[in-house]
């Protein structure tokens, strides 16, 4: 016997309950903590301290600011997506700020090759890093926490445990030119096309370290979701077994990820050095940490296989705004990070699966309880 388009049999199987209809809201809700949490700082903002806050140059400066670890935040992205972890992408980039002074002020080296030897300098690193996680068949933590220690210990080696400035002034008291093109990749008040009217922004030119960070975060997400690459990125992270069995070399992509990683430090190198005029033995330090932080809280799932750069993105500016809100607002940086060690907790725990799903199950035992007193009293009056 046919069962009947009005048949509760069939109403049944095409119409969601009130369970499962709550399930996928709070399900969608999960996938966007990042845009949420993003809305809620920058209405936070607004809020507290309104056009201080919402200054172009406000938050140029902030964005800018918090660039560099963008940038290892896109190749930390990548790592994770692999179901792995890079905890010397910050030590990397120290180095590589070392190594772009150094080159400036002994070689006079133009920016554009500098930029160019710390991205190698850098991808080297990172090939290590790679080629023993892979072949070794060492876990990245051990393998990067190893590498931390080494870059930092070349670093202070190179540098002798002195800070190098990036401002050379020539005979005639001025910077000379390479130092001062060195400056338009990051130093404050030095922009890209400033002699040129852009539309919106006119003559002010556009800062270099946003600039730089925005293409990354281009470049990368269109890998990750137009590219074979990247669909094997994916399926590496997911399940390496039945990546390796679909035909996916797995030993390459997890050393071509490294490798990008470590270029991605190295980028990051020079224009750390710029933002801050020098560079510095220290330079870096705990930067990984920012990184990881921003991939997790914009949805990278530390088991791998799940994650954007996207996302990265939002949980870069998350951190970025976050911090510039609490500064405005003038609470120590003791309590900030306490705020985004919390807010990293938080961001994890959400992302774990049935979370919403045990919540709805704990709750319901009281909802159930609740339901007949109230019908009781309609009763009774």
């Amino acid at each position: 016997m046919g069962v009947g388009i009005g048949d509760p049999a069939t109403k049944d199987r095409t119409t969601p309950t009130r369970k499962e209809r709550l399930g996928q809201i709070l399900a969608l809700l999960g996938s966007l903590q990042g845009y949420i949490g993003l809305i809620l700082i920058v209405a936070y903002g607004i809020i507290s301290k309104g056009d201080i806050f919402l200054n172009s140059t406000n938050l140029t400066n902030a964005v800018g600011a918090f660039a560099s670890r963008g940038i290892l935040a896109v190749g930390e992205t990548l790592v994770i997506l692999i179901a792995g972890i890079d905890l010397s992408v910050g030590s990397v980039m120290g180095f590589c700020s070392m190594t772009a002074a150094l080159l400036l002020t002994k070689t006079g080296l133009n920016p554009a090759a500098i930029v160019v030897v710390s991205m190698l300098v850098g991808a080297a690193f990172g090939l290590f890093n790679g080629l023993a996680s892979s072949l070794l068949r060492i876990q990245s933590f051990i393998v990067t926490l190893a590498m931390l220690s080494i870059a930092r210990g070349l670093d202070r080696e190179l540098s002798n445990n002195v800070s190098v400035g990036t401002q050379i002034v020539g005979a005639n008291g001025q910077l000379t030119p390479n130092s001062a093109a060195f400056q338009l990749l990051g130093t404050p008040g030095h922009n890209l096309f400033s002699n040129i009217s852009l539309p919106i922004i006119g003559n002010a030119g556009i800062y270099y370290p946003v600039l730089a960070f925005v293409i990354a975060c281009i470049v990368f997400q269109v890998i990750l979701s137009r590219t074979r690459f990247g669909r094997h990125i994916y399926a590496v992270g997911g399940n390496q077994t039945a990546a390796r069995l679909s035909g996916v070399n797995v030993t390459l992509v997890t050393i071509i990820v490294f490798t990008l990683a470590g270029m991605l430090a190295g980028f990051a190198g020079p224009i750390d050095a710029a933002y801050s005029a020098s560079a510095d033995p220290l330079a870096g330090q705990t930067f990984e940490l920012d990184a990881i932080a921003a991939a997790v809280i914009g949805g990278a799932n530390l088991m791998g296989g799940k994650g954007t750069i996207i996302g990265t993105l939002v949980g870069a500016l998350i951190l970025t705004l976050l911090d510039n809100v609490l500064g405005l607002n003038a609470v120590s940086d003791n309590l900030q990070l306490v705020i985004k060690g919390l807010i990293v907790v938080i961001a994890v725990v959400l992302q774990r699966p049935g979370f919403f799903t045990a919540i709805i199950a704990a709750i319901r035992p009281a909802i159930a309880g609740i339901q007949p007193e109230r019908r009781q009293k309609r009763d009774s009056k």
